[in-house]
């Protein structure tokens, strides 16, 4: 009888080999686990959202745990930065991280603005952890209603 060269015996066995390939693994991450990196996110963007109405754009940028005055705002021409840094708490207490999803560092995203914003009158307002920009149109840009006679 001839047997099929997969059925053949070899002395290979890829059961075993798969528990070793398993048992790095586990080591590997014991080892991550046992270093100040441990794992993190790698996102240094943080999340915006952008609405708008007749008058003005509205955009709102999450930055948890980032103080007032981390918080940067650069409006070049149409081009706006928004850069904040939010500081490892961890290390001043002397305690090692085990696991963080926690991102810290520099944050940063920029935006080209429609040329209908008003950049002298924008505003900005830091509150619990949210930065707000109140972006005006200018006054040619508002969506004006036209009467139908």
């Amino acid at each position: 009888m001839n047997i099929p060269a997969l059925w053949r015996r070899t002395g290979h066995q890829p059961i075993r080999a798969l528990s070793r390939i398993q048992n790095d693994f586990e080591r590997l991450f014991e080892e991550i686990a046992d270093t100040d990196v441990g794992m993190t996110t790698a996102s240094n963007a943080p999340a915006c959202e952008l609405a708008e109405d007749n008058a003005n754009y509205v955009m709102w940028f999450d930055l948890p745990g980032v103080r007032k005055e981390d918080v940067k705002i650069e409006l070049d021409g149409n081009q706006l930065t928004v850069s904040a840094e939010r500081q490892e708490q961890r290390k001043a207490d002397g305690r090692r991280s085990r696991f963080s999803e926690i991102t810290y560092g520099v944050y940063q995203r920029t935006f080209t603005l429609p040329t209908t914003v008003d950049e002298k009158r924008v505003d900005a307002k830091f509150d619990n952890g949210v930065l707000t920009l109140t972006m005006p149109k200018v006054a040619s840009a508002k969506v004006k209603q036209i009467a139908i006679h």
